[in-house]
């Protein structure tokens, strides 16, 4: 079965900085069954943004190839921008920075450069600051909140038109009124009455979470006083423990 990932950091994250190593729970899935085959899309600091086109230009790239998508959706406070990496001031910002991706069709002509969120790593990097720090002024929580849920609309109606099979998540529990729910400036979409249109698009029947309050790998972490290092990013055996949640969603061989 080949499936298709996609996600931030707590979808792909390299244990030792540089490797290829990586403790996070799509690893683990590739390791509890054979027949499984796992092509991960994620990037650290990635919004949902980049994480609905990675998916969407995936499957356009490659029809019929991926038996299955899985995605853990990124924080709703991150934004993602697409742009020319032909110039030569864009490859000296993205090699300074480091959190971005190239897209794939177009490696030398296109890439996504991150945020991380609103406390996410733009804001130690003076060149990111100067494509952030504007964008972020003139949006507001309903605004970022707005955008995020419209990606995850988008890459739904995508995957259900084209009869894919999909399984979704969040990586922190936003589906809630509460406003701070990670150290990253997450926040609860469900305080804001003008997104409720939105919200009741979303097919929850299709979505894991580790309990019937959506809460997600986060807060199983938090729980388990379980990091990688930061007291953020969920340790090994919480990521082991996601992908056993999984691995339940997944078809039989």
């Amino acid at each position: 079965m080949k499936i298709l990932v996609s996600g931030c950091s707590f979808t792909h994250w390299p244990a030792e900085p540089g490797s290829d190593k990586n403790i996070c729970w799509p690893a683990y899935l590739q390791k509890s069954r054979a027949d499984l085959e796992i092509h991960n899309r994620a990037e650290p600091a990635a919004g949902n943004q980049y994480i609905a086109n990675s998916v969407i230009s995936a499957l356009c790239d490659r029809p019929a190839y991926y038996d299955m998508v899985l995605v853990m959706w990124s924080g709703v406070s991150r934004i993602d921008f697409l742009t020319d990496v032909s110039h030569a001031e864009w490859n000296t910002l993205f090699d300074d920075y480091g959190f971005y991706r190239r897209v794939e069709s177009c490696p030398s002509t296109l890439g996504y450069i991150f945020s991380g969120g609103q406390m996410g790593p733009w804001y130690q990097n003076n060149a990111a600051r100067s494509v952030f720090s504007p964008l972020y002024k003139v949006s507001s929580n309903l605004s970022l909140a707005h955008a995020n849920l419209i990606e995850i609309i988008k890459c739904q109606e995508f995957l259900k038109a084209r009869n894919i099979p999909y399984r979704f998540m969040s990586y922190v529990n936003y589906w809630t009124t509460e406003g701070y729910m990670s150290p990253n400036g997450d926040f609860g979409v469900l305080a804001f009455p003008e997104l409720r249109s939105l919200i009741a698009q979303i097919d929850f029947s299709r979505w894991i979470f580790s309990d019937d309050k959506k809460n997600g790998i986060y807060e199983m972490a938090k729980s388990a006083e379980d990091y990688h290092g930061d007291r953020f990013h969920p340790g090994a055996e919480t990521n082991r423990r996601w992908a056993e949640i999984v691995i339940q969603q997944l078809p039989t061989p």
